[in-house]
């Protein structure tokens, strides 16, 4: 038996076996394929602009006083207690920001989050946000390695050159979060991760929601001197250990007449506060599980993400489903009659046989893909020909 010390902690058990910790990818997003609605969530205010060079996305502003640009991810990360959470992205910064502009980037919303910024006041700096209010730390502050020549490391950030962030974070509501930033050794060239500051809360949790999307953002709030790019490559988040979530399976059904153009027969929405009374926007994660679909005709079926509903989505219980509102992070429409616009991301057919079931027509193919924030999803049924009475079910995964 070989006891491992002087490594850090120990990282041996308490029968001297080596502890060890695989990551779990949970969102990993490359920067070469473009924006994508299912991807990408871009929001932009004045002249504003996220776009894509082919290489890197390009979060931009220029000089009106009314510009922002921010990019986040579809999916947000998710975090389980027991483990630790890492978000990753890459940064490059040519210029710096002028007057009262402020750079961000890291896991964070609008509500809370964790994240590096750079801005004229504060310099380059890290911040907590809760509830909306930003704890900022500037770089002169930070606690571990100031990362400006003097510290343990030697090292001196230079955001021009393009960097890889990571904030690593344990939450059982009151662990430490850790910033790293990976840079080169100028001396042996090697890449090193250097971790520049650790916050601890005190008297109340770090996070209020320690589920959050991967954001690069830029907001002029005034005038500034130029117009200012901020560059990002890829991003990640995943889980220092077994990614196993509690989750709970959402389904709706319904029985609809339909023809060749196609209903909506279920759709689904977030909700945008969960649970009832919180302050923060919904982070649930919710993934498509699987369709049943019984026909007596040749159907075609689409499931389609965004897209507009002709009626209004309500919140459960259904008369057809008798789960409380409660207990789900959706909103429901099972009264549709046509849907507009949206992306198809799956679609498959059935034979109608008299009498027979086609049962999971789908539910191997729709367990990776996670729904954006705020759209919906819809199951459309159509025919080949004619009309046809067709009973359904749409079910959706739900991770809190």
């Amino acid at each position: 038996m070989v006891s491992i010390n002087n490594v850090g902690p120990n990282v041996s058990s308490q029968f001297n076996e080596l502890m060890v910790s695989r990551r779990t990818p949970v969102i990993e997003l490359t920067s070469v394929y473009g924006l994508s609605n299912l991807r990408d969530l871009v929001e932009t205010t004045g002249a504003g602009t996220v776009t894509n060079t082919t290489v890197e996305y390009q979060v931009e502003t220029t000089t009106a006083d009314t510009d922002s640009a921010t990019l986040d991810s579809v999916e947000r990360g998710r975090y389980m207690p027991g483990y630790a959470g890492q978000a990753g992205i890459g940064v490059r910064i040519p210029l710096p920001p002028t007057n009262n502009q402020v750079f961000r980037w890291g896991m964070v919303d609008d509500e809370n989050g964790a994240f590096f910024g750079q801005s004229v006041a504060d310099g380059i700096f890290v911040a907590i946000r809760r509830a909306g209010a930003d704890t900022i730390i500037p770089q002169s502050a930070w606690n571990v390695d100031q990362l400006d020549g003097t510290g343990t490391s030697g090292l001196t950030l230079n955001l021009a050159l393009g960097n890889i962030f990571h904030i690593n974070f344990t939450w059982y509501g009151y662990g430490v979060i850790e910033f790293n930033v990976v840079v080169q050794n100028p001396s042996t060239l090697a890449q090193e991760v250097v971790t520049v500051h650790r916050f601890r809360p005190i008297d109340e949790t770090s996070l209020t929601d320690p589920n959050l999307p991967l954001r690069a953002q830029i907001e002029n709030n005034g005038t500034t001197e130029g117009l200012r790019n901020l560059f990002v490559g890829g991003r990640q988040y995943s889980i220092l250990g077994k990614f196993n979530p509690e989750f709970r399976i959402t389904s709706e059904r319904r029985t609809v007449l339909v023809g060749e153009a196609g209903v909506p027969v279920i759709s689904f929405q977030r909700k945008a506060i969960f649970p009832t009374g919180s302050a923060r926007p919904n982070s649930v994660s919710v993934t498509l599980e699987g369709v049943d679909i019984v026909t007596a005709s040749d159907i075609y079926f689409q499931i389609i993400v965004g897209g507009t509903v002709n009626t209004a989505f309500t919140n459960f219980p259904t008369p057809t489903t008798d789960i409380p509102d409660n207990e789900t992070a959706l909103l429901v429409n099972n009264t549709a009659g046509t849907i507009t616009g949206g992306d198809v991301v799956f679609q498959g057919v059935a034979s109608g046989v008299p009498g027979a079931a086609n049962r999971d027509l789908a539910v191997a193919n729709l367990l990776d893909f996670e729904l954006p924030d705020e759209e919906s999803v819809s199951l459309v049924v159509g025919t080949f020909s004619g009309t046809s009475n067709v009973s359904a079910v749409l079910r959706v995964t739900e991770e809190w």
